[in-house]
């Protein structure tokens, strides 16, 4: 027996491991290391992500091939792809460093180490639709973790985490991308009609029909999606109503006063009788999870950002 310092998430516990558990914890950075390849389709982004050299990522992909004799990645001049092979153990390996996180946030909490607050930043829509279900599943795991929830416009929540005022924090891209980020989701603008609309039946709403049919629009402070895309499109709406909340924008087409367009995850879980219809011309967005870029991110934030990842890949 003998001690090693092993930290896949902190830096304060000190374990003590066999040698099979030793190679265990390799295997462990190999299949982080092939995750994050995976996803970045790059070996110096993988590499700069996990904080290693891009030749140690590269020993520990080649080390998976020639343990599982199966190729992984094709290389080319356009960087990195996923095999057929790669692509079918994929979802083993996430599953299998899930549960290894899980029983090492396990063992910080036995340890007395899973306590303290969170400071978590998110735009108004997301934390009204988005954040309670997450938060709900985190606090039955962690209840002595208390999450404080700062809402804002997203230039406001993006000043506040540059100024490490709060921990970590939900923002779309292009905003995101100054920061270590993850995503979280993808959505697309989308229309709610009235039940009885003429344009139910159709398999799509058309953008242009914005411009005859009564619109309610929820107020934009700074975020001028929606009128940028109506501009790009040509399209000059017909407004009959302003509202600044997102319940009462639902509320006011359920009783067909109008019809109302957003991000498609403002409409989830759909609470108003009113129906959901994707547009003819649309425009996607991303959104992330992201933390100050080079900052030092503590096992609590560790913990509730995984956390809030695997919540997000469950609604995919």
């Amino acid at each position: 027996m003998f001690f090693i310092r092993y930290i896949p998430l902190w830096n304060t516990i000190i374990y003590s491991f066999s040698l099979h558990n030793r190679r265990r914890i390799m295997n462990i950075q190999k299949y982080t290391a092939f995750l994050k390849v995976a996803e970045t389709k790059s070996i110096s982004q993988a590499a700069a992500d996990m904080g290693y050299t891009q030749s140690a990522v590269s020993k520990m992909i080649m080390d998976l091939e020639r343990e599982w004799m199966l190729p992984l990645f094709n290389r080319n001049h356009d960087g990195l792809t996923i095999t057929t092979d790669g692509e079918q153990i994929l979802q083993d390996v996430r599953r299998l460093k899930q549960d290894y996180d899980r029983m090492t946030y396990t063992i910080a909490a036995l340890h007395g180490m899973m306590r303290g607050t969170i400071r978590l930043g998110a735009p108004f829509s997301i934390s009204a639709n988005i954040l309670p279900g997450a938060l709900k599943e985190f606090q039955n795991h962690y209840p002595d973790i208390k999450i404080e929830l700062v809402e804002g416009e997203d230039t406001d929540i993006s000043n506040l985490l540059r100024r490490g005022e709060i921990d970590l924090c939900i923002l779309p891209t292009p905003l995101a991308d100054s920061y270590d980020s993850d995503e979280l989701f993808s959505d697309s603008l989308v229309a709610a009609l009235p039940t009885d609309s003429p344009f139910v039946n159709r398999p799509s709403f058309p953008v242009k029909a914005f411009a005859t049919e009564n619109t309610i629009r929820l107020k934009e402070i700074e975020d001028y999606d929606i009128s940028t895309f109506l501009a790009r499109h040509k399209v000059h709406p017909k407004i009959a109503y302003e509202v600044s909340d997102v319940n009462v924008m639902q509320s006011m087409v359920e009783k067909g006063l109008g019809v109302c367009m957003d991000y498609e995850f403002l409409f989830k879980p759909l609470r108003y009788n009113v129906v959901i219809k994707p547009l003819d011309r649309t425009m996607h967005r991303t959104l992330k999870l992201c933390v100050r870029s080079g900052s030092t991110v503590t096992p609590l934030v560790n913990v509730f950002r995984e956390s809030l990842l695997e919540y997000a890949e469950s609604l995919r």
